[in-house]
């Protein structure tokens, strides 16, 4: 592992954390330091998808727009399509794979007039190699 790959894992796990107590404008912004860092132009997709994907979770947990989580998450899907797995420590492949199941469910709800996802549909950011569940447990507005 390089420097520059220690360094990207340091800063997703910096996020991660956030991300999996439900605080999605905080791991956005705790990504958002390294993005504007980056210079690789793969890492700096990453980072970009990440952070879409926490901007997502937020427009439709704390600010109610499913629309706005739909846009931000096929937004995500394109910058991390072109990332390998493992990049930053990530099972790229399963957060795909989960950000177009959120986008989807969330059209569903969003016909229904619903803005509350599921915890079992929130995407998740396991470690590469990583089969266990997510331990996300928070996808609900707060009060």
């Amino acid at each position: 592992m390089t420097s520059a790959d220690a360094e990207l894992e340091a800063i997703v796990q910096r996020g991660l954390g956030a991300y999996r107590a439900g605080l999605f404008f905080e791991a956005h912004e705790l990504w958002e330091v390294g993005w504007r860092a980056e210079l690789h132009p793969v890492r700096k997709a990453f980072l970009q998808g990440l952070i879409l994907v926490a901007a997502a979770m937020h427009k439709l947990t704390r600010m109610r727009s499913p629309s706005g989580a739909v846009r931000l998450l096929r937004k995500a899907h394109a910058r991390l399509a072109g990332v390998p797995d493992g990049t930053g420590g990530v099972a790229v492949g399963l957060l795909l794979d989960d950000v177009a199941r959120a986008a989807s469910a969330i059209e569903r709800l969003a016909s229904q007039g619903k803005t509350e996802l599921d915890a079992s549909l929130l995407p998740r950011m396991e470690a590469s190699g990583e089969a266990a569940p997510s331990t996300s447990t928070i996808a609900r507005p707060r009060s």
